[in-house]
């Protein structure tokens, strides 16, 4: 365990844009605290720092593209003496590396973001750090500086599956888990900041410990949490991997009160071909029986997915069995994606392509499918008092052109940035729970009026 502290050399600063997943926030937030802690300031507007580091995306076509466009944009418009740092998963994409403007003055892979600290330094002339020699990222304790209402913690990093239409391996690499009691660590020291909620992410967070030897890792590390963080509201994971071990984390779950009931397993589709042909598991029986045991251990568990259309082969007839499970399973939130081809991936050079406009078609359909199961959902939500964390305060305009305080947050049916929010009339304390209890609901969003602050 490593911590790294560090005098401050006033009039140097920098600023860190994060582009794609949580999991990439989590590597900003790092970089940002080891810059602290070297002594840099940090700026919120990139144009007034004398450093930008733009935490790039390379998972999807698209996101490469933006990941380009931006630091293209930062090289561009940037001051006299301003320097630009690609760092994340772009780079660690050696083809598309070669397309970083040709403005960037240093490139980090996402494996390197823990040497931030020496490569901004070189950029003003100074000596390498040897204290910071052998941290990798996931074995490195940091001192938080600030923390919001909800938190992400990384538990891992890399994957050690091949999905066929998956770039996350080549990006990051197999996966390496940070050990339990530097998460644990991690957790205290944010709660202690004043976070609320924790949400652990990885790429795939089930396999939590795997490389460590641990055979329960992620059941493990949440009966660690629960006994050593009591004071811990609110515990939320992200990304869990059809596992038969799922079924032990449902049953951590249900041992802590701070374990939100929520389950996120990206399934990607229904159809065993089309799951057989993603090299995803095709065992539907098992999918289900995981799903049955979430809802018959927690108590009003909401239930996550995330799907793909149109994948290479993917059929009319495989196409209704998805919606058909869809209808069947009546998940609370669903996330939808067409296709990508990813060179690279197993999937690039596929036969029988879906054109894009049948799988955008797909997508449609299924949003339209969820959009009526989440309304149906949401409304019988109605006159239910909820527990609400509280985020920021916003404005509403009525018909009349009325303008009216608003009060913006999530329950623990909403995970971070991909889910709907509650809305409460009139201004609550921002990082705080209140009750809430619900007057409508709509296809993604709850409104609510509040009872009592909690304490």
């Amino acid at each position: 365990m490593t911590t790294v502290t560090r005098t401050r050399d006033a009039g140097r600063s920098f600023s860190v844009v994060t582009l794609g997943c949580a999991k990439n926030r989590v590597d900003s937030e790092g970089m940002s605290t080891l810059l602290l802690e070297r002594g840099y300031d940090e700026r919120e507007e990139p144009s007034d720092a004398d450093v930008v580091i733009v935490n790039t995306c390379g998972f999807l076509g698209a996101a490469r593209t933006e990941s380009i466009e931006t630091l293209q944009g930062f090289v561009d418009q940037r001051n006299p003496g301003q320097y630009i740092v690609a760092a994340g998963c772009l780079p660690a994409l050696r083809d598309y590396s070669l397309d970083l403007p040709a403005g960037v003055d240093k490139v980090l892979t996402t494996r390197e973001w823990f040497r931030i600290g020496d490569t901004v330094g070189s950029l003003f002339g100074e000596a390498p750090q040897p204290q910071l020699a052998g941290c990798d990222g996931l074995t490195t304790t940091f001192t938080h500086h600030h923390a919001g209402p909800s938190a992400y913690v990384k538990i891992a990093d890399g994957c050690d599956h091949a999905c066929a239409f998956c770039t996350i391996p080549t990006i990051k690499g197999r996966q390496a888990s940070k050990r339990p009691l530097h998460v644990v660590q991690e957790i205290v020291d944010l709660v202690a900041l004043g976070s609320k909620e924790i949400v652990l992410v990885s790429q795939d967070t089930i396999r939590y410990g795997a490389d460590l030897g641990m055979k329960n890792g992620v059941a493990d590390l949440i009966d660690m949490i629960g006994e050593q963080v009591p004071n811990l509201p609110w515990l939320r994971l992200l990304y869990i991997y059809p596992n038969p071990i799922v079924l032990k984390m449902i049953d951590a779950l249900a041992r802590h009160d701070m374990c939100v009931n929520y389950i996120d397993m990206p399934l990607q589709h229904a159809h065993p071909a089309v799951l057989k042909r993603m090299l995803r598991p095709s065992n539907l029986e098992l999918t289900k029986r995981i799903l049955d045991h979430a809802r018959n251990t927690l108590d009003d568990v909401v239930l996550r997915t995330t799907l793909i259309t149109g994948f290479p082969g993917e059929t009319d007839e495989e196409f209704e069995t998805l919606m058909e499970f869809i209808d069947e399973q009546e998940f609370d939130h669903v996330g939808v994606f067409t296709y990508s081809p990813e060179p690279g991936t197993v999937a690039f050079d596929m036969a029988d392509p879906v054109p894009a406009e049948v799988a955008e078609e797909r997508r449609n359909a299924i949003m339209e499918l969820q959009q009526s199961i989440s309304l149906e959902h949401n409304q019988k939500l109605e006159g239910r008092t909820l527990k609400v964390l509280v985020e920021s305060i916003g404005e509403v305009e009525d018909e009349n052109g009325q303008v009216s305080p608003v009060s913006v947050g999530r329950a623990y049916r909403h995970a971070p940035e991909v889910d709907g929010l509650v809305f409460i009339d009139g201004e609550q304390p921002v990082g705080e729970f209140v009750d809430a209890t619900v007057y409508a609901g709509t296809e993604y969003d709850l409104w609510a009026r509040v009872d009592a602050v909690i304490a």
